[in-house]
């Protein structure tokens, strides 16, 4: 079993342990799709938990928009950047109210970030 300890400022935030991400406010489990903030259980369709999913696996990290669209998508399906932007639009819309947010790095990629007030 893999222990992975992740830090933002030197302090230890989160645990990733196998298929789990899990910083003490948002806890995803990716083989199960359940994903919960605060311990309030997150419904989500596949497709946009795959993309989260995608984007807790290296927390506040740019992940490409290519490789978004592969892991939700697979390889058969060719890019569409728009499509993509629609369900970013549509998570962030959901993931507010739980203090998180998605954000955008122009012709890069995007990261999941965990706003600095859910902690308090």
């Amino acid at each position: 079993m893999s222990l992975r300890e992740m830090s933002a400022s030197g302090v230890d935030r989160a645990l990733v342990v196998e298929d789990v991400y899990d910083d003490g406010y948002l806890r995803l489990e990716h083989k199960s799709y359940y994903m919960a903030c605060g311990g309030e259980p997150v419904r989500l369709p596949r497709t946009e938990f795959l993309i989260v999913s995608r984007l807790t696996r290296t927390p506040e990290r740019i992940v490409s928009a290519e490789e978004l669209w592969r892991y939700a998508w697979g390889d058969e399906k060719p890019l569409n950047t728009e499509s993509l932007h629609v369900y970013i639009y549509r998570l962030r819309a959901k993931l507010a109210r739980y203090n998180l947010r998605i954000d955008t790095m122009v012709n890069v990629g995007y990261r999941l970030l965990l706003r600095e007030d859910s902690f308090t």
